[in-house]
């Protein structure tokens, strides 16, 4: 729904632009409306009918600055008692809307000091009325302006209380969904991470199993040439794969918790059935260690048989692990490869730092 009602003068005169305009003819309305009672009532002197006209125009300057200059407006409605005593009315109302408008208190409070100093020096001093008189108008004063300024001020920061309860309640609502969704950003990564090693490991077993193909003796030409090509199209796959999820990787992140699926023995065997000469030398009870211990184990091993079945294909590989106390120990250890490490793309370090973050 649009806020724009109407064009005037060359510019658009929007809603709020209407409130406000009638907000200010019924204010005018109602504070003018005993001011004019007593003009338009007979007799009609002159003279009255003079001062009624002034009072009504300092009543509709009071009404423009309002908004603007609440407070000015409140001086210039107790200025206006002098010309007409019916702007007694009219007084608590621009008090009670300097107190809702204003948003600090000093300009109100200086401004009934000046009205009060100045009415005394007035009254006792140039008009030599009696303290009867000055009492009366110092209860006005402080009746009809200062508290329905002081009830305006409570209404003011009554309702910035509740703006603030607003915004602090909207705040809390907007932190939360930030907090939901980085909790699913991290948690994709956190998948992506798991998929990313879980892959990586079966393309190395993958690649690794290509080249023994590639390098027998008794092959043909032709399937040696494609072996090659499937070896070098995996290795490229899993870099493709090192790039897409080290874009995912969160800075110090932390590693997922999940236990593993299947233990260090049962990946050793599966790597000794795709090929590879591994040695599993020791293993601690795996029922013994707590569910995180076994998961970093794990994935430390995976890990350090990819990087053997990539960079030193054919190799001896001993996985040994060794319990002591609390901590355990993980050694993964390669000879070098009988026909020198086969070529392939540049690793880019991520399954290391996957290892850091794990341990």
């Amino acid at each position: 729904m649009t806020s724009w009602v109407a064009r005037v003068g060359g510019g658009w005169w929007s809603r709020a632009d209407h409130r406000r305009w009638a907000g200010d003819a019924l204010l005018w309305l109602v504070t003018a409306a005993p001011i004019g009672y007593a003009g338009v009532t007979p007799p009609h002197p002159g003279r009255d009918t003079m001062l009624t006209v002034c009072a009504l125009l300092v009543l509709t300057a009071a009404v423009g600055v309002s908004r603007r200059w609440p407070v000015a407006a409140v001086v210039m409605a107790v200025l206006g008692s002098l010309l007409n005593g019916n702007f007694l009315f009219a007084i608590p109302v621009f008090s009670y809307l300097a107190g809702r408008r204003s948003a600090a208190a000093t300009p109100a409070a200086v401004a009934f000091v000046a009205l009060a100093a100045g009415g005394t020096v007035l009254n006792l001093g140039l008009l030599g009325a009696g303290a009867a008189t000055w009492f009366l108008l110092a209860s006005v004063l402080l009746f009809a302006g200062v508290f329905p300024w002081l009830v305006g001020r409570y209404r003011r920061q009554q309702q910035e209380l509740i703006e603030a309860g607003r915004w602090h309640a909207e705040a809390l609502v907007r932190e939360e969904r930030g907090a939901a969704e980085r909790i699913r950003l991290r948690e994709r990564a956190r998948i992506a991470e798991e998929m990313h090693d879980s892959l990586g490991h079966d393309l190395s077993l993958i690649a690794l199993r290509a080249a023994a193909l590639e390098v027998a003796a008794d092959l043909d030409p032709r399937h040696r040439v494609a072996a090659g090509e499937l070896r070098a199209s995996v290795a490229t796959a899993t870099e493709r794969l090192h790039e897409i999820i080290g874009l995912l990787r969160e800075e110090g992140g932390v590693s997922s918790t999940r236990p593993a699926e299947e233990s260090v023995a049962e990946l050793v065997d599966g790597a000794r059935e795709a090929g590879m000469a591994v040695r599993l030398a020791a293993t601690p009870d795996a029922a013994e260690l707590p569910a995180r211990v076994r998961h970093a184990a794990h994935r430390v091993v995976r890990e350090a048989l990819t990087n053997a079945a990539r960079y030193a294909p054919g190799a001896a590989v001993d996985v040994r692990l060794t319990r002591a106390g609390d901590r355990i120990e993980v050694a993964v250890v390669n000879a070098p490869p009988p026909a020198g490490p086969l070529p392939g793309p540049p690793s880019h370090g991520s399954g290391l730092l996957a290892l850091a973050e794990r341990v």
